[in-house]
């Protein structure tokens, strides 16, 4: 008889990211395809990069009204990436 050793494929991959440590390269891939669907166009267009590791995502912003505007909202900003992304990876956010 078989053992029930089950996992889900979701918990073997985080698994795996973690044990190669490249779930900051995963994630930022995965955060940067979620700031262009959160943010919209216009803001996803005047975005240089967007940069994360352990927790910290640095996004570089091309227009300073834009980055001052954003800046009201940071906490909103990371819920809203956490919640896409169904972990809490985003313990801080760096506008630049």
């Amino acid at each position: 008889m078989r053992k029930d050793n089950t996992e889900t494929l979701g918990f073997v991959l985080k698994k795996l990211l973690k044990a190669y440590r490249i779930n900051d390269r995963f994630y930022q891939v995965a955060i940067k395809i979620e700031w262009e669907k959160a943010m919209g166009p216009v803001v996803a267009k005047r975005t240089e990069s967007v940069f994360f590791k352990d927790g910290r995502l640095i996004i570089t912003l091309n227009s300073s009204v834009l980055r001052n505007e954003l800046s009201f909202a940071k906490e909103k900003i990371i819920n809203t990436l956490n919640q896409a992304l169904d972990e809490k990876v985003i313990k801080e956010l760096d506008l630049r």
